[in-house]
């Protein structure tokens, strides 16, 4: 199992979504470390409303995981 399977466990993502990328950046004396997660979903899925067309990416902060500050960027 690698990282990426790990946080999608952890984040409870389903198809069609998934972890596109991790950026994991450590801690040192003036930050406490972040982990960013980009989450993307599969091209060409139709959701419940019909095809996706046009989208925009946004980011939130998540719990931390461990001791580092988690933000999510998804589409």
């Amino acid at each position: 199992m690698n990282s990426k399977q790990i946080f999608e466990i952890a984040l409870g993502l389903e198809k069609p979504w998934f972890i596109k990328e991790i950026i994991m950046t450590k801690a040192d004396g003036t930050n406490q470390g972040q982990i960013d997660i980009y989450i993307d979903f599969e091209r060409g899925f139709k959701f419940a409303g019909g095809k996706t067309h046009d989208t925009v990416e946004r980011s939130w902060q998540h719990l931390n995981f461990f001791q580092h500050r988690c933000f999510l960027h998804a589409r």
